[in-house]
């Protein structure tokens, strides 16, 4: 069977697997090329930005080492995003990352990067996110409060965000997206202009490492979970209106909007904070760094209220970051890996069962213990899934030549396979720096959901969803 699906130029899409595509009925599209902006832009500028930089900084020794991963994880972003703007232009669905995997690899790897990327990228990040938003929040407030009550209360908020209906749940993170996105510029300029007064110096190493070692191949992994978010346009493709040309547009744009914001800031950073002096008063990583800069470049005051306002950030990226994997979870359910009532949306749009299996996800992580510790283990899975996504625009070339492609990566084969080198080089410095221990926790990984799977598949009600 063979469902045919209009997109933005009027053209009949590629011919679509029964249950792939009955979710992104045109009904269900609400959101234009500004609003998936907003959404891209919220789930990229969060946490990552404002904490990424001081812990590894001081590993890297030297400016110039500080800023690589930053530029390569755009450019990794850039040929990412431009990847799978032809396959969701081509395939607008919900979950598109995890669908053209599916469709590229067959449905045992289309599993596996579905799961990996909901527990890793959604799960685990919106509960470590949480909890990064409850330091900064412990900044604000001088009462001792618990960070893992701000945390679940803060996720609840979230989720409670996307029930009054699709377009005011999308119309709140794109409020959301447009105060991050002032602010991150607003920091940026005013940090580059204000005279610079009070400074954190240190001496550069004598042995910094140099540009293509392993420490800043280390970093710029760690630095492409803060570009993450330029799947979440093929991952809502199934909301969005006109997506051939929407979808494109917006990926595109959002991803060369945070490439700058985020040189804009790390410069910013430099300026009142030398690399080797990102450490904290026990020597220990500088997670806060934003916290910092902004008090070093504006005065305690004025970088209290900074403070507030990142804290704001962290939330906006909790909303989209619980929008996103609500439509994984939809996309999971119509493929059968998982049962299919999270697949059910309302009569209005809003997918409530898989927002509610997103919200109790999302907190039970904040009962594990350390959740850095845990991505630490899960990078390299991470890394090497979402790289599938990317690679099935190849696949996809050859298996469905005649589909209509309303956008077509520019200088193909080039733009993915550029990705995909960049990618295999961060994958394999961050083995030979972890060593066995990232391996084997990958295999575990990979073992257990495979086990898992037999117990989630026989509950699928097999019925098709409308």
């Amino acid at each position: 069977m063979q469902v045919v699906v209009k997109d933005a130029a009027q053209h009949p899409t590629a011919e679509f697997a029964p249950g792939s595509v009955p979710y992104g009925a045109d009904h269900h599209r609400v959101i234009g090329a500004v609003g998936a902006t907003g959404m891209i832009v919220a789930a990229m500028v969060g946490s990552g930005i404002f904490s990424l930089s001081g812990q590894f900084g001081a590993s890297v020794g030297t400016p110039a080492n500080l800023l690589a991963p930053w530029i390569i994880g755009g450019v990794l972003a850039l040929c990412g995003g431009l990847s799978l703007a032809e396959l969701g232009a081509m395939i607008p669905c919900s979950g598109g990352s995890v669908e053209f995997a599916r469709r590229a690899f067959g449905s045992t790897i289309g599993y596996l990067v579905a799961m990996v990327t909901i527990l890793s990228g959604y799960f685990l990040s919106i509960a470590a996110v949480a909890l990064l938003f409850a330091q900064y929040v412990d900044e604000l407030v001088p009462q001792d409060l618990s960070d893992h009550t701000i945390a679940v209360v803060t996720i609840v908020v979230a989720y409670a965000s996307q029930l009054p209906g699709l377009r005011a749940g999308y119309a709140c993170n794109t409020v959301l997206s447009v105060l991050k996105f002032a602010f991150v510029a607003v920091f940026v300029v005013a940090g580059l202009l204000v005279p610079v007064g009070e400074r954190r110096s240190a001496p550069p190493p004598t042995d910094a490492p140099s540009l293509f070692s392993p420490a800043v191949a280390s970093a710029t992994l760690t630095v492409s979970f803060a570009y993450l978010g330029w799947s979440t346009g093929a991952d809502i493709a199934g909301d969005i209106r006109k997506p051939g040309r929407n979808i494109p547009r917006a990926i595109i744009a959002s991803i060369l909007l945070v490439f700058a914001l985020y040189l804009g800031v790390n410069l910013v950073y430099l300026r009142v904070i030398d690399p080797t002096a990102m450490v904290s008063e026990g020597g220990a990583r500088l997670p806060a760094i934003g916290s910092v800069a902004a008090r070093l470049l504006f005065g305690e005051s004025i970088g209290l209220v900074m403070t507030g306002v990142i804290a704001l950030l962290f939330f906006s990226t909790i909303v989209s970051g619980t929008i996103t994997a609500a439509r994984i979870l939809e996309s999971m359910a119509h493929a059968r890996e998982i049962p299919s009532w999270p697949g059910v949306r309302r009569s209005d749009g809003v997918p409530a069962n898989a927002l509610l299996v997103t919200l109790v996800a999302s907190i039970i992580p904040l009962a594990v213990g350390s959740l850095d510790e845990i991505f630490g283990l899960l990078t390299v899975l991470v890394n090497v899934f979402s790289s599938l996504s990317v690679a099935a625009v190849i696949v996809l070339r050859r298996t469905m030549p005649n589909a209509v492609r309303p956008f077509r990566v520019p200088l193909y084969p080039m733009v993915p396979l550029i990705y995909l080198a960049l990618a295999a080089w961060t994958v394999i410095a961050s083995i030979r720096e972890g060593g066995w221990t990232s391996i084997v926790a990958s295999v575990c990984t990979i073992a257990g959901l495979l086990a898992l799977r037999p117990i989630l598949t026989p509950r699928a009600n097999l019925k098709k969803l409308q």
